[in-house]
């Protein structure tokens, strides 16, 4: 986008205002915050998810501001170039917070983007350290190539295979406490076929009101428009808001249904463990919002 609006030169951060901008800027200084925290007691894990909350935050500022709107208004080119800059500032950060995990990645963004590594004011994860006029390359490769669906689909049935394999040659007698207990009816590869499981990205958490048990989730399932789904695990996830921007997998051709006069629209695939505890079955980012298991 900064090659088509702004002829390959990033506009300085302070060049013009939308009224997102703000927003996105305290998204990046509480990732930033927490980030911090969770490298300096180890949670590596859990940093990268954080870092990935800017990513999802920069998507919805895309969609929020819509610079390809913005370009054909001249008397907006101010807010057009504030948008390009607040994007490349964005990446920049997130190149930052990802370099100890993905050490090449982030070194290409920094190319593509025209930056120099070797600046040490350019690599403060703070937002507001963008370099004025830094030209990018003018036609980058993808940093993160998106897989063909029948190989995403057909690498993550191959893990969970083998996944299956190791927890029942090391786990028997737990397996046999859960066919004592937890087994159903044998059926049919009909009845199993009839069951459409797609990845779904949630995009919105919020608690149902008048429900203690209910969360509301918004999500982007890869067809037309944003799916809604209720699930009773708010007990298990009080800090619902950290589950946006994951991808986990839904039922989603069951019947809806009405509940507290909300319509769910599928139902969240979730483990139980021996204690009851409930997780949500989450899948890797790189794989396609509404692709098919199965």
């Amino acid at each position: 986008m900064i090659n088509k609006y702004c002829d390959g030169h990033i506009p300085a951060l302070s060049a013009g205002r939308t009224d997102f901008d703000d927003s996105l800027e305290a998204t990046a200084k509480q990732t930033v915050a927490d980030y911090a925290t969770q490298m300096d007691n180890l949670q590596f894990s859990d940093a990268m998810d954080t870092a990935w909350k800017l990513v999802a935050r920069a998507n919805k500022y895309i969609d929020e501001t819509e610079p390809w709107v913005l370009a054909k208004d001249d008397s907006k080119r101010d807010q057009l170039a504030s948008v390009m800059a607040h994007l490349a500032e964005s990446l920049r950060v997130i190149a930052v917070l990802a370099k100890p995990v993905l050490v090449k990645a982030s070194g290409d963004i920094f190319d593509q983007l025209g930056l120099d590594q070797s600046a040490a004011d350019q690599q403060l994860p703070e937002f507001g350290h963008l370099p004025a006029d830094a030209t990018v390359v003018k036609k980058g490769q993808p940093i993160f190539p998106r897989l063909d669906v029948e190989t995403e689909v057909a690498y993550i049935k191959g893990a969970m295979a083998k996944s299956k394999d190791k927890k029942v040659e090391g786990n028997k007698k737990k397996a046999a406490v859960a066919a004592a207990g937890t087994r159903k009816p044998e059926i049919s590869f009909d009845d199993f076929d009839k069951t459409e499981i797609r990845v779904v990205e949630i995009l919105a958490v919020e608690p149902v009101k008048g429900s203690s048990k209910l969360l509301q989730f918004t999500l982007d399932a890869g067809d037309e428009g944003k799916r809604t789904i209720l699930s009773g695990i708010h007990k298990y996830y009080p800090h619902y808001q950290d589950l946006v921007g994951k991808k986990v997998m839904a039922v989603v051709n069951m019947k809806p249904r009405k509940m507290l006069g909300i319509e769910s629209q599928g139902m969240l695939l979730s483990s139980e463990d021996s204690a009851g505890k409930i997780t949500l079955l989450t899948i890797d980012p790189s794989v396609a919002n509404g692709a098919l298991l199965g």
